[in-house]
């Protein structure tokens, strides 16, 4: 049973899912989309939701190929993330990033 269960398309998954689960309108289907995506066996580490940005990055540190380059992007990332992290707290102490990250939002929205 479980290797016909691996042979379903995906479209025959989607359908016995809602068949099981009481079809589209069920108001719990969110929730458990949302705890298999967390906690099933095909969506990565076990609690811990699987983003796209981690299926990239498994498939091409995957490849030896593109490995170097990877972690070169990666390793850039970091740096620079470092880089500007040191840069404010070199301009203020005293300086609270989120709530600068707050009020350029509320300007690009146009409230003031």
């Amino acid at each position: 049973m479980i290797e016909e269960q691996e042979k379903l398309t995906m479209s025959q998954r989607i359908d016995a899912f809602y068949r099981q689960s009481g079809g589209p309108g069920n108001p719990e289907i969110a929730r458990i989309l949302e705890e298999h995506l967390i906690n099933g066996k095909d969506h990565g580490a076990r609690g811990k939701k699987e983003e796209l940005k981690d299926v990239f990055t498994e498939v091409f540190l995957g490849d030896h190929s593109t490995q170097p380059l990877v972690l070169w992007m990666m390793r850039m990332r970091y740096n620079i993330k470092e880089q500007w992290e040191a840069f404010l707290n070199s301009r203020s102490p005293d300086i609270d990033v989120d709530k600068i990250i707050e009020e350029l939002k509320k300007h690009q929205t146009g409230k003031s």
